[in-house]
């Protein structure tokens, strides 16, 4: 069947035969944000969706690519028109009962692939809470965090400054959107920006996807960028794009790999006597 690569294409017999051949479901998760006057608001889901659609193309005997959650934490973003956020308990929630309800079904491995910056914190704790309220193993991870396996990688794209030249609509993602479809990216409108944080220099705050400075002040998106874009958008091409797209895809896929393979060390409990309530929190 063409697309069995994908978990709603299935028929409830064939997920248990996945359940039975130890397939990993992979939950892409983005938002739906501005990305400044030249990416359309679906670019985060958009790019966790496309990287996991195509490692799972690859692995179809060892991932499952699942519909992408559209929606998640953007409240510091709602200055400009169009981005939608969910409260960060909903999102979280909302992770936790995908992840519970595949585990219910016998998967015992779920990969989670994010596509928005403020989305990580909520999935760190949604991976936490499905680790506790299932038998399943939870791994997450970002796309871009893919890029970053082989530390090497960086010289064969990135132009920019670090840090500043990667943080949002920027040389990373206007990169990816003109390989995933140029039709998509407003050319005539590109235009990099150096947020107002990156501006003052200082050592201990600065902004980039890359690596934050060691101090985080949290803010409004509008009051450190005028235009939603942060970082150098103008350095960005169709080539850098195909290499980010193939390198998150083939790590996704090798992670796929050895995740599958992996053997996780039982919980154990040290307690002299068994506890009598339920794990708190």
């Amino acid at each position: 069947m063409e697309n069995s690569h994908r978990f709603e294409n299935l028929t409830w017999p064939e997920v248990n035969d996945a359940v039975a051949n130890g397939l990993i479901p992979v939950l892409p998760v983005g938002t739906v944000e501005q990305h400044g006057p030249h990416l359309p608001l679906k670019m985060d889901l958009w790019s966790a969706d496309s990287v996991v659609d195509e490692a799972a193309r690859r692995r179809p005997d060892r991932l499952l690519a699942m519909p992408v959650i559209p929606y998640g934490y953007t409240t510091h973003v709602m200055d400009f028109p169009g981005s939608i956020t969910v409260h960060h308990e909903t999102f979280i929630r909302y992770v936790v009962d995908v992840i519970k309800s595949v585990a219910y079904h016998g998967f015992k491995k779920v990969i989670v692939v994010n596509g928005h910056g403020s989305n990580v914190p909520p999935l760190d704790l949604a991976a936490r809470r499905a680790m506790i309220e299932t038998d399943a193993v939870v791994s997450m991870t970002s796309w871009w965090s893919l890029v970053t396996v082989d530390p090497g990688f960086a010289a064969q794209w990135r132009e920019s400054e670090f840090p500043g030249g990667c943080a949002h609509a920027c040389e990373l993602e206007t990169s990816l959107a003109l390989r995933l479809d140029e039709s998509m990216v407003r050319k005539d409108l590109v235009e990099s920006h150096q947020t107002w944080t990156n501006a003052q220099g200082s050592k201990f705050e600065s902004v980039d996807i890359f690596g934050f400075g060691p101090v985080a002040v949290t803010g409004w998106t509008s009051t450190y960028t005028e235009t939603g874009v942060c970082g150098s958008a103008e350095l960005a091409t169709r080539e850098k794009g195909e290499l980010l797209f193939e390198e998150a895809v083939s790590r996704l896929a090798e992670w796929g790999d050895e995740f599958h393979a992996r053997q996780y060390p039982a919980r154990t409990d040290h307690h002299a006597a068994p506890p009598s309530i339920p794990v708190p929190g």
